[in-house]
């Protein structure tokens, strides 16, 4: 019956297309979706600190024109050189003798206000008005403004109240004592005070006081060489009024802040519709408020996500492009390798892959061959090795015959000598024996180290007939390592080599020691010691050179066994494993064998598994 090939359908191609689109199109739907709100908040956080920054110049701006308007009140009182060290307010306070000359004071009064208006470009106008004299001094840097000639300045008081030394803010407003005629009427902030005699110990009696106006929109100068202004900008006297609206709707009105979500003036704060930055001036009380709709914001953020989406379209494309192109090339080579192994006849293993990169699949194909150069090479020997291993499997029994006939041999000896009393003999021959049943008995590779230590007493016991008690043997193990395996014979190789080197010559006070132990990783240490002749360090470096070389190769009697131990467990558990060497010249010698601490049916499934696995 002939073997049916599996079905197989080509997916490849299709699952890393669909796979691709997905990684690409998640991937950059996450960045789009995350990009997006990166974008917006990072412009609304750009323009609320460019509005802040915005409204903090125009605050210092403004504090910095009251500053200059409070020095010019302050320069009223400060005497002059050239007006004879005397003030502009002592040529209008009638007890002092300046105000005699009614020319040189006008001169004097004039002068200054001129020289005010020439030094600040942001005052329109500037006049006193004189109590005294009943004299108003007006000075206007507008071409064309002066003051209407009906208009009764004496009979008229400053709003504000009370007369004090303070300074009045009147908001925007057309003067009135303007003439209508003027083509340059506008609105103003007037900034007043009331001059007193600087020897004065009330505020009560004024001289008169003084008018400085300021064109409403002077704010502009502020901003002017800003980038840009996004949204509304006012300004608000301490009353609530608007000085100043860059939008010219409200200007000398209440603020009403309810269109923008703003309760009250005194705590404007950002909603979820506008952005709102204010300050408030500690000199002039004045309200700094400036609002941007976040419309303006989300117009600029989809101007940006227009863009970053077309530059996302293009990314997509030329990924899914690149992915289709890689899919194919990869598709196509899987499946030019899977006909490759579709085409495999376990009875003729001719098949090879052409191996054309140094990729993984190149990797695949490289192991491919390999795979079948193996199989080959194994179904060209497995029905010799077949063979082999019967004839292996014949010998060794017939291998068996002979241990079997010199032990019986050995027992009818035995049996002798116990008949003409020679005890001696009969227990040489009796432990012979015991070494002989050991090995028709064990069939296995490997031994508990309990039945190892027997072994290589009951064989130590036999030398010991021999050598006449010259030396004696102890055996120092932990009841819990008894039960471990190790590999058949290797204690007695380690012995006997202790016995013939280490106590050569010796006639008495010979010790031979066996000592095991456990280290942390799992290594079992079985240590054979003799006090013996030692070794020095020159011999101990030639054997432990000589450990690799067969038997054939070794450079003396003494390292042939050790080599024997040293490569059985090397072949059976490889490095760091095997023997180590170390003596002392007329001290002892040491003979260390290193092993993987297990038990013996633990050795055997390892020791298949390496082997055959």
């Amino acid at each position: 019956m002939s073997r049916q090939e599996p079905r197989f359908v080509s997916r490849y191609f299709l699952k890393m297309m669909l796979s691709y689109c997905l990684v690409i199109v998640t991937g950059l739907g996450l960045v789009t979706v995350l990009t997006n709100s990166w974008v917006t908040a990072r412009l609304t956080e750009m323009e609320s600190r460019v509005d802040r920054e915005l409204v903090l110049q125009m605050k210092d701006y403004s504090d910095g024109k009251y500053r200059t308007i409070q020095n010019i009140f302050t320069q009223l009182y400060m005497p002059m050189n050239f007006y004879g060290n005397n003030s502009v307010v002592d040529y209008i306070n009638p007890r002092r003798k300046e105000n005699a000359d009614l020319k040189t004071k006008r001169e004097v009064v004039s002068g200054f206000l001129q020289d005010v208006c020439s030094a600040n470009s942001f005052i329109s106008d500037i006049f006193i008005e004189d109590y005294g004299d009943r004299e108003l001094y007006f000075f206007s840097r507008i071409p064309g403004r002066d003051t209407s000639l009906d208009y009764d300045f004496f009979s008229r008081e400053l709003p504000g109240g009370e007369v004090s030394n303070k300074i009045r803010i009147l908001p925007n407003h057309v003067p009135d004592y303007i003439n209508q005629n003027s083509v340059n009427n506008f609105d103003v902030i007037s900034y007043c005070i009331y001059l007193f005699d600087q020897k004065a110990i009330r505020y009560n009696s004024a001289l008169g006081y003084v008018v400085i106006n300021v064109r409403a929109d002077h704010f502009r100068e502020a901003y002017r060489t800003a980038d840009g202004l996004n949204g509304t900008l006012y300004v608000l006297d301490p009353e609530g009024t608007v000085l100043f609206d860059s939008s010219g709707k409200s200007a000398g009105k209440p603020f009403d802040g309810t269109q923008y979500g703003i309760r009250s003036p005194e705590k404007a704060e950002s909603g979820s519709d506008y952005v709102v930055n204010l300050e408030t001036s500690d000199r002039t009380g004045y309200r700094f408020i400036n609002v941007v709709s976040r419309d303006v914001i989300r117009r600029q953020a989809g101007s940006i996500r227009r863009s970053m989406y077309g530059i996302l379209a293009a990314c997509v494309a030329l990924a899914l492009l690149i992915s289709y192109i890689s899919a194919r090339m990869f598709s196509r080579r899987i499946n030019q390798l899977v006909e490759k192994m579709r085409s495999l006849n376990p009875e003729e293993m001719t098949v090879s892959a052409e191996v054309r990169s140094h990729d993984e699949i190149g990797y695949l194909e490289q192991s491919f061959n390999s795979m079948v150069s193996r199989l080959d090479r194994h179904i060209q020997t497995a029905y010799v090795y077949q063979l082999e291993s019967k004839n292996a499997e014949l010998k060794a029994l017939q291998a068996q015959i002979n241990p079997h006939f010199l032990f019986n041999t050995l027992e009818s000896i035995r049996f002798n000598a116990l008949e003409h009393r020679d005890t001696e003999t009969a227990k040489m021959i009796h432990l012979l024996g015991n070494l002989f049943r050991w090995n028709i008995q064990s069939k296995s590779l490997f031994a508990e180290l309990r039945q190892e230590i027997d072994y290589a007493g009951t064989f130590i016991e036999l030398q010991k007939l021999r050598y006449a008690d010259a030396f004696d043997y102890t055996a120092d193990v932990p009841q819990r390592l008894l039960a471990l395996g190790v590999p058949k014979f290797i204690l007695q190789p380690l012995v006997e080599n202790a016995i013939k080197h280490g106590q050569r010559g010796v006639s008495s006070g010979g010790i031979i020691s066996v000592t095991a132990k456990e280290e942390p990783e799992g290594t079992l240490v079985i240590a054979v010691e003799d006090n013996g002749h030692g070794m020095d360090e020159a011999t101990v470096c030639r054997i432990t050179e000589g450990l690799n070389r067969s038997e054939s190769e070794a450079d003396d009697h003494y390292s042939i066994g050790l080599s024997n131990v040293h490569q059985r467990i090397r072949i059976l558990f490889g490095d760091p494993y095997g023997l180590t060497i170390e003596s002392i010249p007329n001290v002892k010698t040491t003979v260390s064998i290193r092993m993987p601490a297990r038990r013996k049916e633990e050795l055997e499934a390892f020791v298949q598994s390496n082997h055959c696995g």
